[in-house]
């Protein structure tokens, strides 16, 4: 067993955390630290296969259920209903025009109406959020609901105590973003085994450590719930049990919030164990073969309330919150240099 210096337990590390504070990596698993060097991201295993030589707190485990069979249109709904049932006064909604921000407004639009509750709802949105879905801003948001346009940081639009709601959390259940050139050449469809190595290897720039990143990685594939057979199975699980914490923390840390916010005025529309079991459940309705099928069924959700043919069928995944946080916060440094 690798043992860590770093015995405080933590529910998060940001990568600058990760890979430049030396007291910390100082204690830290070598072939971890290149793993989360391939992914982009600090992992946190939530099922505690893995020795990373940190103490994480896990805040949501993986469910053992072994059946469930509530539809994604039924899971969406009962998750807007509990938002909606468990907080107070108003709520702000980050809305990207992404695919998973998309439809948790479009869940929460149909509790609130038949609540008559509409009131309730405000939504954060930038231009990019406007661009990248115009119809819906112009059809449903634009004369109809109440917004806020950031004009600097996603941070100086949201109060301590907001109530804020995310589409975080859509591409744990659904895949992973790395997955768009594998299925778009076809080696996402095949056997893991027979790509892994190149996939890691390019990723990095080198092959030194590939082979030991698999064998550190493989005993966490042996655990997953389902067969692992392709790339695009391993790269499902690996990014729903290493990356879901990370994501369900990387915007309270620009907060400056904790955990405990979490499911307290801090709601991931997707952060839910039936959205979990979901997920589990229904491998084979994530995506059909093609890059612009990746969340069908999430779209076909969005489709049921605006009509939208182009969005349904041509709509491809993006970085979406993230890219809300990162250009407004560069316009807004822009901005500032010209004005010193």
């Amino acid at each position: 067993m690798f043992l860590s210096n770093y015995k405080q337990q933590t529910y998060y590390l940001s990568k600058k955390q990760l890979f430049r504070n030396q007291w910390i990596k100082r204690g830290v698993h070598p072939i971890y630290i290149k793993s989360c060097t391939f992914f982009g991201a600090t992992l946190i295993d939530r099922t505690g296969t893995l020795d990373s030589g940190i103490d994480f707190g896990i805040i949501d485990s993986i469910p053992e259920e072994t059946y469930f069979d509530t539809t994604f249109h039924d899971v969406c709904l009962s998750r807007a209903r509990q938002i909606v049932h468990k907080t107070k006064g108003q709520i702000k909604i980050l809305w990207s025009g992404g695919i998973d921000s998309t439809v948790a407004l479009v869940a929460l639009l149909k509790i609130l109406e038949h609540t008559d509750q509409l009131h309730r709802l405000t939504l954060i949105l930038s231009r990019e959020s406007i661009d990248e879905y115009p119809t819906f801003f112009n059809d449903i948001i634009k004369n109809s609901l109440k917004y806020q346009l950031i004009e600097s940081t996603i941070y100086d639009s949201i109060k301590a105590d907001d109530i804020i709601i995310t589409g975080e959390h859509g591409d744990q259940l659904f895949g992973s973003d790395k997955l768009k050139y594998p299925i778009i050449t076809g080696d996402a469809y095949d056997s893991y085994e027979q790509i892994l190595d190149f996939i890691i290897s390019r990723k990095l720039g080198t092959d030194k450590y590939t082979t030991k990143i698999i064998a550190y990685l493989d005993p966490l594939i042996q655990k997953s719930p389902i067969k692992i057979y392709n790339l695009y199975d391993y790269f499902w699980w690996l990014n729903f049990a290493l990356k879901w914490q990370t994501v369900s923390m990387r915007l309270i840390h620009g907060l400056k919030r904790n955990h405990l916010d979490l499911e307290k005025n801090v709601f991931h529309f997707f952060k839910s164990n039936e959205f979990q079991k979901w997920s589990i459940f229904n491998h084979d309705k994530k995506i059909k073969k093609e890059w612009n099928s990746y969340k069908f069924i999430a779209k076909e959700f969005i489709y049921t309330y605006h009509q939208d043919q182009h969005y349904l069928i041509h709509k491809e995944k993006e970085q979406s919150l993230k890219e809300v946080i990162v250009n407004s916060d560069q316009r807004y440094l822009k901005r500032k240099s010209k004005i010193c």
